[in-house]
């Protein structure tokens, strides 16, 4: 299969990498022309006992869409819609563009579509982005894909290629039917996570041992299964138990937007508590927790 992934961030980087080690035909697409050029065609792949060197091309021009039959997505929210504009106006009318993003805030485009040439994915790989064009794999959670409306046979068919590929490269994928309320599952627990560690700038599980941030946390999950719920969405039994969790689990681990306010970089606040906020307005459903701590961090960021 010919995959383009765009974006060579963490992500980007991890699953170019297990891709090219399988033996896919996998093209990473860079907006900055220096960056490509010293990266050389090559990733290196850390995982927990070896080092995994990744041949591959690694390019700053978009020519390289043309031939994609699949396109990944693995850049921040505000960049998805005009990136999509781009993919479509170089590829075929077969192309499947795929986003990975956190949060709820770049849906709007893959509600518009009802033709089965975008699709959605949540995954829970963990990846750290060591220096440019080296990436650790620190731990392996599903991923799942799906449209957001039915598609037709043949599109469906190539979204099960798409999640064989990636399981036979080390990242098991699956098609499920309910991609939005999977991707408002993930949403809620980094509602209740990632904007609190940069307020507390610590690693996740120490939020567990802050008294006020665990009740923070509990709120800003309570309040989002809630928004989520009336919205006839099915986010599990227990979110909150499931954040907690995920706390425990990623205990060491910091957070990708305490990652970016260390950066000096731009958060996704707006697409993760943000984009939460604006769909609870719509329901008129208050959530000020939610609303607090996308102020908060905006300050921070």
């Amino acid at each position: 299969m010919n995959i383009v992934v765009i974006g060579p961030g963490a992500l980007g980087s991890l699953f170019s990498a297990r891709l090219a080690v399988s033996g896919q035909d996998v093209t990473l697409l860079d907006h900055n022309v220096t960056r490509a050029q010293a990266l050389a065609n090559r990733l290196v792949l850390s995982t927990a006992d070896q080092d995994i060197e990744a041949t591959l091309t690694i390019t700053a021009h978009p020519a390289c869409l043309a031939d994609a039959e699949l396109i990944i997505l693995a850049v921040k929210s505000p960049q998805v819609d005009g990136l999509i504009h781009i993919a479509q106006s170089r590829t075929g009318p077969d192309t499947l563009i795929l986003g990975l993003q956190n949060g709820i805030g770049h849906l709007q485009p893959f509600k518009d579509c009802a033709t089965g040439l975008l699709a959605l994915g949540v995954t829970s790989q963990g990846a750290t982005l060591v220096k440019p064009g080296h990436v650790r794999h620190g731990g392996h959670g599903p991923t799942t894909i799906g449209f957001l409306h039915p598609a037709p046979d043949q599109r469906t068919a190539m979204l099960k290629r798409v999640a064989a590929a990636m399981s036979a490269a080390g990242l098991a994928t699956e098609v499920v039917d309910d991609i939005e309320a999977r991707l408002w599952q993930k949403l809620l627990v980094n509602a209740g996570i990632n904007g609190l560690t940069v307020l507390y700038d610590c690693p996740n599980g120490q939020l567990l041992g802050i008294a006020e941030a665990r009740t923070r946390l509990i709120a800003l999950v309570e309040e989002g299964a809630l928004v989520a719920r009336q919205k006839g969405l099915d986010v599990g039994p227990d979110p909150v138990g499931r954040t907690l969790e995920v706390c425990r689990a990623t205990a060491n681990n910091i957070s990708s937007m305490l990652q970016d306010v260390r950066r000096g970089r731009t958060t996704e606040i707006l697409a993760i508590n943000g984009a939460l906020v604006a769909e609870a307005k719509k329901l008129a459903t208050p959530v000020p927790e939610n609303e607090l701590l996308t102020r908060q961090v905006l300050m921070k960021s």
